[in-house]
């Protein structure tokens, strides 16, 4: 944890986890490439290689699933999971924390995991989505979400999008939200 909200002390804590994280193998990685729907509607019918900028035969990948584990005493044994892709079916950047599973299941393998989301684009939210009794006399479990969507909650309060956010941080003389360079560095370091 940071030693102060001072932007220094927060960006030298983000340098400390990355270079607790191994460079990605292969083993880790999943790479993948879209292709067209032939029933599908819009572009969805359209597939990577239908694209006429794309190279004939192109390889290129459109997805990828990496897995990468924190190597300190807070985040030992955790995997971090991260997605990325092109025409996926939904536009979003979130967060999501899976609690472990509780052993001795009582439920014969009826319980989602618990999760922690975290959604920070778009619709800004914090929700936690988690297995819960139904009412009733009968013992069975369903998924309910605690949620915190800021526009919801937040409604009188005009919320400032990723680049107002850094041009504030701008005229406010803060450098917090920008990527210093031993930070690209130990970025550039994992992936390549």
């Amino acid at each position: 944890k940071p030693a102060s909200t001072s932007s220094d002390d927060v960006r030298d804590e983000k340098v400390k986890v990355l270079k607790c994280i191994a460079p990605v193998s292969l083993s880790d990685v999943v790479l993948g490439q879209y292709v067209g729907d032939s029933e599908g509607e819009g572009d969805a019918k359209s597939g990577y290689l239908d694209d006429p900028t794309v190279p004939k035969g192109s390889t290129q990948a459109t997805f990828a699933t990496a897995v990468l584990y924190v190597r300190n005493e807070r985040w030992d044994g955790v995997p971090f999971i991260l997605r990325c892709g092109k025409a996926l079916n939904e536009r979003k950047a979130e967060v999501r924390l899976q609690f472990m599973d509780v052993p001795g299941d009582i439920f014969n393998s009826q319980c989602h995991r618990n999760e922690l989301v975290v959604r920070v684009q778009p619709n800004e939210a914090i929700y936690a989505k988690m297995m819960s009794k139904k009412p009733g006399v009968y013992f069975s479990p369903e998924e309910t979400e605690l949620d915190l969507t800021y526009r919801s909650r937040y409604k009188d309060v005009k919320l400032p999008d990723a680049y107002e956010r850094l041009i504030l941080d701008v005229f406010c003389g803060s450098q917090m939200h920008f990527v210093r360079s031993d930070e690209l560095r130990e970025a550039w370091r994992i992936f390549t």
